[in-house]
């Protein structure tokens, strides 16, 4: 084995690194989950700055990455069955507590961690069935909290069929023809978590990334063209697995089922293009329940 070296994310050709590595990494631990799939590491390096990721690679090959969200949140991951896992990681925690000094006091807790109650220094996940990453967490000085994330896994296998819907809304997907709208719902979606970032340049870069399909970018439309909820699905085609990422819904239009039907909508196109599961991610202090998979967060 060569040696195992890092370096920061640089460029587009890293984005592909990471959607293999989510590959591969899904292949490895299913049917449990895994931290990334490759809707997620797309739809990450399209939102946000790029100063803050950093690779780990045995030659050319990625065996790691990690990624740190000022004041406080750490997203990484190893390649499963690593041999060097304990070390990488022990790395990446340095890195992270690194950035965290160097960053302290330049900003505020987020406001969506802030409504979920956290209110540390740092914050990272663990699969609740990752005994390696959970024991090297505790290692570190991390402690659990109460709350958990939840991620939920649906069959395709059987017909999918669609709420009933206002007769004045249709379903459909969004095309070049919506950058403006399709951003602005995302934006009042989540005005309620605080300002988005999301602009009409980062729309339209995203989907022109890999990975992205059209058609899987499913919204909700009302009679006069408005866009009420929407939804993006990716594909891991390899493994036969969707994913959402994101999925939202104007605050005057929550309890309507639009955000249901969007979902529903992405699996009936998920399933005919050959996927048999889809997930989608819920965050909140909530248990988990027993027909969910626990993601445990830690401090």
């Amino acid at each position: 084995m060569r040696n195992i070296a890092s370096r920061p994310y640089q460029s587009a050709s890293d984005l592909i690194l990471l959607i293999e590595f989510a590959r591969r990494a899904a292949k490895a631990r299913w049917p449990r989950s895994t931290y990334k799939n490759v809707g997620d590491m797309v739809w990450a390096m399209y939102n946000g700055p790029s100063d803050n990721r950093r690779l780990w690679l045995n030659g050319a090959a990625l065996v790691a990455y990690a990624s740190f969200e000022a004041p406080f949140n750490l997203e990484f991951d190893i390649e499963p069955g690593l041999a060097r896992y304990d070390s990488v990681a022990d790395e990446i925690l340095e890195w992270a507590g690194t950035r965290a000094h160097e960053q302290a006091g330049r900003n505020t807790i987020p406001k969506a961690y802030a409504m979920l109650g956290y209110e540390m220094l740092s914050l990272t996940t663990a699969l609740g069935s990752d005994r390696q990453r959970i024991s090297v967490l505790e290692r570190h000085g991390f402690t659990r909290t109460e709350g958990f994330d939840v991620l939920y896994r649906r069959s395709l296998r059987d017909p999918i069929g669609l709420p009933p819907l206002d007769p004045l809304v249709r379903l459909r997907h969004a095309t070049d023809a919506d950058l403006e709208a399709r951003v602005d719902v995302h934006r009042d979606s989540w005005s309620v978590w605080g300002p988005s970032d999301a602009t009409v340049d980062n729309y339209r870069r995203l989907r022109n990334s890999p990975v992205y399909d059209p058609e899987l970018d499913v919204v909700v439309e009302d009679a006069d063209g408005r866009f009420l909820a929407y939804c993006i699905g990716w594909l891991d085609v390899s493994n036969g697995i969707g994913h959402f990422e994101p999925v939202g819904c104007r605050p005057a239009y929550t309890g309507r089922g639009y955000a249901r039907a969007v979902t529903l909508e992405g699996m009936r196109r998920m399933r005919a293009r050959g996927s048999h599961t889809a997930m989608v991610f819920n965050g909140g202090r909530q248990p988990a329940r027993a027909s969910a998979i626990s993601v445990v967060r830690f401090r």
